[in-house]
Parts: C-alpha cells; structure tokens; sequence
C-alpha cells in the first residue's frame, strides 16, 4: 500500500475519532476511487455513514442510542430509512440479532415478504433460540400465504417460549384462516391468560366468536377490548357490527357515532352508520351518513350504490365489493337468518321446478350460479351427474363445502366465470341472485353462446316488479318484471317454460313477491 495512501487512511481515523464523520467519509470515498477493494477504507467508511468512533470487536452491538434511532423510525413507518442504515450496520455489527430482526420487520411493513422471511432466518442462524425473530417469521409467511410455515415458525416460538403473548396471539390468527377454529380459540385463551390486559388478543376472540355464530360471546369480547382501548376505532366498530348483527340498531347506532368521533376520515364507518340508520327507519339520517362517506372517499362505490337506490335511480348492477362485502359478514348467520327467521324457501322451490322435469332423478349436470351456503346444492344433492357452484364471496363458499354436495366450488363473480370457463351443463340455477344484478343481458348471452351442450335450461328467482324493466329498490337490491324477463328471451333465443309468482322470503314483517323462471334454450 503507498504512503499516500496510509496517509489519507491516518487523517481518515483521526477524523473519526474527533467525531468528524462527514469529513471522515469524504477521506474514505476518496480512497475508495481508486482503490475500490481497500478493506480498511470500505470497513472506516462504514464508521463514518453509522457514525461509530471506536473500534468494534466481533461481538460488538450498536449503543443504545443508535437502536433508540432505528426503532423510532421504524414505529414512524420510515421503512426505507431503516434499511438505508440497517444496511451499513448489518455489516458493521454482523451477530447483532436485534438489527436483523427489525431489518426484516421493516421489510415486512413494505410487504416484501420473502427479504424479511431471509432477514428472520439470520437473526435465528445467530440465536437459534431468538424467540422474536421466530415469532414475526411466522407473521411474515401468513402474509406470503403460507399458513402451514408460518404455524411451524409459531410452535417454534412457543417451545422456546411458552408463555409469549404476541405469539400465542398471531398463531390464533394463522388457525382461524385455516378454518380451525376451536384452535384458534384455544390460542387467543392462552395468549389472554398470559396477558389479562391484550385488547388485540379479546378483538380477536370476538371476531371468531362472531364467526361461528356466538354474538353473545363475541359481544363480550368486544367490549372487553374496547375498555381496555377505549380510544381504538376499530375494535368499538367490531362491537357495532355484531350489535346491528344481533338486531340492536340503538346500540350500534351508538357505537358508529363514537368510532365516527374517534375517527371520522374512514368511509367504511360512515357507511355502517348509514346502514344501521336505514334498518332503523331514518332514511335522511341515512342518506346524510352515505354522502359524508362519499366526502371522505369520492370513490366509495358502496355508499354510492346506496344513495343511487335511496334516490330513485336505477344502476346497471350493484358493485361487486357491495355484495362481496354483504355476504362475507353475513355467511355465519345466513341460513339462520334467511331459512328459519325470514321464511326463506326459494333453493327448495327452484329444486322442485328441476324435479318436475325428470321424474326418475337423472338430472345431468347443473351450474349453481351465487351458491351461497349451498342450499340449492343441498336440495339437488345426490340427483345430478355433475354439480359445480360459483360465488363472489369465500366465507358463502366454506359454509357450501361443509354440506359436501358439490363436485367444484369457484371463488369468483359470476360473469367472469361464465366468460371464461367451458361451459357444458344442462342447467345453469340461480336463487335470489339476480337481486344484486340490475342488467341480465351480459348473463343471459353468455349462458346462450358459450354453452357446449345443445339446448339446456336456466332457473332462477327473482324479486318481482310490475313496474316496467328492473328497478333498484330502496333495499339496495333490484327487482325485476316478467315484460323484462321477455324482452331478454326474444333478444338472446329463450323460452319461458314456467313462470309462477309467489311468495319469496319476508321482509320487513311482510312477505316479498317472487318471480319463479325456467327458460328453455
């Protein structure tokens, strides 16, 4: 190495050494354009960018200032400054766990998954016994999809540690996604028991309480967390939501009004609000809480959806999130609800319709268009050769696997699948689908040209209007007339087979009149 060289590397550390750390840089870099591999010069220049003075042993860790810096930006959500320094530490301090794991957590507040599952496994490489950098690896690969790593990673945690809450916490939530929900549960016990104070850990027993049907229950834990959070939005709206689930539309009122004070720049709380107002009669309330939604998001297609029916104006279909949303809250409670409080005979109705055509049962293969829970499938079970079932929301379709009458589910909105997928059924089913859909002609000509098989068959219901074409009710949902129901057959080649008015489920303590279709095509 040249004298020059040694020499700037001397100024260098004394610059260093006085604190000079800009100046020290400047001295390294300089170094390093020409001699770009020089160890020393690469190593000092790292000093300088951490601002470190005094020489580092292997096992030396950053000063508690310097982790106080990195854990503030972090909680700040200053991602990218974290791992702009946690870069040069890393090398700097390459056996310090606690950098590695907030490297990967701040990889992970930017999503990308797989840099903070690599950032995790290093911190553990060091520490095999690192209960954290385990802990948030399992947080790390839920968000990458796999939930079977992630429970691993969990277990791993909790051999090292059984009584770490956080763990214990976000293990409950890796099994309710799997749909093991009694685990879950057992869990988020656990994890309350080891913390009595983890609103987190109540939020999330109510929420899979409310999911299995236990209002009561998911009540409770509700408001458990929100007196330990009383100032927590969210976990106060969760208590609206099973309130208005539960049919206290005072108290979720209430809840609204407080989470709306707490935080009032959130469409979806503005919209609940609006919903819960309209259940309970006061429409101009209502319609005040949608167009405050649309005020904090121009966009917000549900609330828009409402204020268009509550307006007389009639859209060509309801938003898909509209639906999706509706169904995914509803799915625990559905066949409660609809079959045993609301009367709901429709699947039974369009079964027997099917029936009819084939006394001896052998109906060939159907297309459930929106199966729900799978009532229709339920009812058709055992008679066809082939039963497919398609529907917008994946909580419908987990209560349509349990009744174990499908041959195929789908995850997916209706006219994308029929515009997609071969066709070949001999009938295509709908019950009370067509509710949320304004406009059928996109469906009844896909139905029509993308069928393989000759000819085929489409039942459905519908709600029935008298009034001209299809209308959106102030429900949010449309109705349609039969004239509407003929037009489409003359324009895309059906015939009405059957029709019948009756009697479609209740509403509003009175009974909705249906319209009872088959078209032959």
């Amino acid at each position: 190495m040249s004298n020059s060289v040694e020499k700037k590397l001397r100024k260098a550390e004394s610059h260093l050494k006085a604190r000079e750390f800009s100046e020290a840089e400047a001295v390294y870099k300089n170094i390093l354009e020409r001699f770009p591999k020089n160890k020393k010069a690469i190593y000092g220049c790292l000093k300088a960018q951490a601002k470190i003075s005094s020489k580092l042993s292997p096992s030396s860790e950053p000063s508690q200032e310097q982790m106080h810096e990195l854990i503030n930006l972090y909680h700040g959500r200053r991602y990218e400054t974290v791992l702009s320094k946690t870069e040069v530490m890393t090398k700097l301090f390459p056996n310090s766990i606690d950098l590695f794991n907030l490297q990967g957590a701040s990889y992970a507040g930017l999503e990308k998954y797989d840099d903070a599952i690599a950032s995790y496994k290093y911190a553990i490489k060091i520490d095999p016994n690192y209960v954290d950098a385990h802990s948030n690896m399992g947080i790390a690969l839920h968000h990458r999809g796999s939930l079977d790593a992630a429970i691993e990673s969990y277990n791993k945690a909790i051999k090292i540690d059984p009584h770490h809450p956080n763990t214990l916490n976000n293990m409950g939530i890796s099994l309710k996604d799997k749909g093991e929900f009694d685990k879950a549960i057992a869990r988020y016990k656990q994890a309350i028991g080891v913390k009595p104070d983890y609103a987190d850990a109540y939020s999330n027993m109510g929420a899979i309480l409310k999911i299995k049907g236990d209002f009561d229950g998911a009540i409770n834990y509700f408001s458990q967390a929100v007196h330990l959070e009383p100032d927590n939005a969210s976990f106060r709206h969760s208590l609206g939501r099973v309130q208005e689930d539960m049919g206290d539309l005072s108290a979720a009122i209430e809840s609204y009004k407080i989470v709306i004070q707490t935080k009032s720049d959130q469409a979806d709380f503005h919209y609940d609000l609006g919903n819960a107002l309209l259940r309970s009669g006061q429409k101009n309330a209502a319609i005040n809480s949608y167009e405050k939604a649309l005020e904090v998001e121009p966009g917000y297609a549900l609330a828009g959806h409402m204020l268009a029916s509550l307006s007389g104006k009639t859209t060509s279909t309801a938003p898909k999130k509209y639906v999706e949303d509706l169904f995914e809250n509803y799915a625990p409670t559905f066949e409660d609800s609809l079959v045993n409080k609301l009367r709901y005979e429709a699947p039974k109705k369009l079964a027997n319709i099917v029936f009819a055509n084939h006394p001896e049962n052998s109906i060939g293969s159907i297309l459930d268009l929106g199966c729900g829970t799978g009532l229709v499938g339920a009812e058709l079970k055992g008679s066809c050769s082939y039963l497919a079932g398609v529907d917008l929301s994946e909580a419908m379709l987990e209560e349509a696997r349990k009744k174990d009458a499908y041959d195929e589910l789908v995850h997916e909105d209706i006219t994308t699948y029929l515009s997609r997928e071969k066709l070949e059924f001999d009938y295509f089913i709908s019950a009370d689908v067509f509710i949320y859909v304004g406009d059928l002609s996109n469906i009844f000509q896909l139905i029509k040209s993308r069928n393989r098989s000759r000819g085929g068959k489409l039942i459905f219901s519908a709600e029935h209007t008298e009034k001209e074409g299809y209308f959106l009710e102030e429900s949010g949902r449309y109705s349609h007339s039969k004239n509407y129901i003929e037009s489409l057959c003359k324009k895309f080649g059906y015939r009405i087979t059957y029709f019948e008015k009756a009697d479609l489920r209740e509403d509003k303590g009175k009974m909705l009149v249906g319209g009872f279709y088959q078209l032959t095509f």
